[in-house]
């Protein structure tokens, strides 16, 4: 017995941290889990063919006219979420959290905490274990960033139908990394926010595409985050990004910062990266989410962090 209880916390120890709410977090928030099921899809993007495109892809006579185009499969997945409520007060605006390529961490739950503080529904899709798989850091198409675009749009669709207090037009969308190239892949026409927008997107470090492509900024404003030194996700790549309307593009890099500066990791060498925490441009990445958002002040005064939940967000082999 005392062996399949040691393998049940093995298994489920990262889930566990990353849902970690402390005595004063409860006092003000409250959580639920659900699953709901999402239609698997296949589009025109591969590692083969992602990898075709960036040999020209600053070509300046390449035609930028690249989209990518899903079809619905049979099949569907139950993904799991998890919805962080204000206890004591009523939200009118969701944002929908897309993790990076380690799936759920303990970052989740800062980023919780930050938005219940400013009066934000908070919703966290686990788009890889809810499928069996741990990272997709070493294999980003193990579950594709289109499919996870899915996964967003359709978790949008069950606050539209499930929330009556939140404003159907105010639901916005946040990533990290493969997250965020998630939410640059949610724009596309053919995910339906032509159709039924996020209001905005938010991107910390996302893979930004080539001139192959115009990211569709023409229905929904789009922020990205990222830091001068990530030589994961190089800023200069987002520097260069074409968007079907410019004046909805905003891009701000964080000097200094490295891939992961709003983990809650040290400073350390990954998969051929230096990336970690700062908590400098954390602080500056808060400003300009609250400035793009249109948030005053603190509605609900926020948690802080413990020394103890340090380190939580260490990449998962």
């Amino acid at each position: 017995m005392t062996k399949y209880i040691l393998l049940f916390l093995v298994l489920n120890i990262s889930t566990a941290y990353a849902h970690n709410l402390s005595l004063k977090d409860r006092q003000l928030m409250s959580h639920s889990h659900d699953v709901i099921s999402v239609n698997n899809v296949t589009a025109n993007d591969s590692l083969k063919i992602w990898t075709d495109l960036q040999k020209t892809e600053y070509n300046e006579n390449i035609r930028s006219d690249y989209k990518i185009e899903i079809k619905y499969l049979e099949k569907s997945s139950d993904i799991k979420i998890v919805t962080y409520t204000p206890k004591n007060n009523i939200s009118s605006s969701a944002i929908i959290d897309l993790h990076g390529c380690n799936g759920v961490m303990g970052r989740q739950t800062q980023w919780a905490r930050k938005f219940i503080s400013w009066n934000y529904m908070f919703v966290v899709i686990d788009s890889l274990r809810s499928r069996g798989v741990d990272n997709v850091c070493k294999d980003y198409y193990r579950v594709p960033t289109f499919q996870r675009a899915i996964d967003a749009h359709t978790t949008k669709k069950h606050i539209q139908r499930n929330f009556k207090n939140i404003n159907k037009n105010s639901i916005s969308i946040f990533g990290f990394s493969h997250g965020g190239t998630a939410v640059l892949d949610s724009l596309y026409d053919s995910m339906g926010n032509n159709e039924n927008p996020f209001k905005n997107a938010i991107a910390f470090a996302p893979w930004c595409p080539g001139f192959y492509t115009k990211t569709n900024t023409t229905y929904t404003k789009l922020m990205i985050i990222v830091g001068e030194s990530d030589t994961w996700t190089p800023a200069d790549r987002c520097k260069k990004m074409l968007t079907t309307e410019p004046k909805n593009y905003t891009l701000h890099v964080l000097s200094g910062a490295y891939h992961g500066f709003d983990s809650m990791m040290d400073i350390q060498f990954y998969q051929g990266h230096t990336v970690g925490h700062s908590q400098k441009a954390a602080n500056e990445s808060y400003k300009h989410m609250r400035e793009f958002l249109g948030i005053d002040k603190d509605v609900i005064n926020e948690t802080k962090e413990s020394s103890k939940d340090r380190n939580l967000d260490i990449p998962i082999e």
